[in-house]
């Protein structure tokens, strides 16, 4: 049987990766860049990336919050 906050956690853990890897999609060009490496690729829709981590954002508090109650 699942433990009742098992959804909550993976709630969380979903939101998490979701901003994270954008985030790390975001500051990769700059940080390969400042270490000298060319021909770098940037991030193709940089709004897409904004949405995507405050939509994850949002539901890493909510499944947070969930994980509180």
């Amino acid at each position: 049987m699942i433990p009742g906050g098992f959804f909550a956690e993976v709630i969380f853990a979903l939101g998490l990766a979701l901003a994270g890897a954008n985030i790390v999609a975001l500051v990769r060009p700059w940080w390969l860049k400042r270490q000298g490496q060319k021909n770098v690729q940037e991030v193709g829709s940089k709004t897409r990336s904004y949405v995507n981590i405050v939509i994850g954002l949002v539901v890493m508090v909510w499944g947070f919050a969930s994980m509180l109650r």
